[in-house]
């Protein structure tokens, strides 16, 4: 399923970039999924899928709120519990605010 969903390099390295970010949070179970990649805890806190064109859209098990960066999610196939939406560009956009809110969002898994 990773290798099908995957395709796009640009896309794979900001995953990669995603997956470097929260490998060493405790109880870290990672989940793949037809459209998407999912990472939880008790319960799912953050997804990751590759946009059309290029990119990932992140999904935060966050409120909108938490950073001017995230939006609300319109029609994901996600869970329901991820509030936020964050559009990443390149694996340089994983920069320590994302790290902080996906910490953050992994707390309240």
């Amino acid at each position: 399923l990773r290798q099908a969903l995957w395709t796009d390099a640009g896309s794979t390295a900001i995953l990669e970039a995603i997956e470097a970010a929260v490998a060493d949070f405790p109880g870290l179970v990672t989940g793949q999924r037809k459209a998407f990649t999912a990472w939880s805890n008790k319960v799912q806190f953050a997804a990751a899928k590759p946009v059309k064109g290029g990119g990932v859209s992140l999904g935060l098990a966050l409120t909108p709120d938490a950073s001017p960066r995230l939006s609300e999610p319109k029609n994901e196939s996600w869970s329901e519990r991820l509030k936020a939406k964050l559009a990443l560009a390149s694996p340089a956009e994983v920069d320590d605010e994302v790290r902080t809110l996906l910490k953050a969002a992994w707390e309240r898994s």
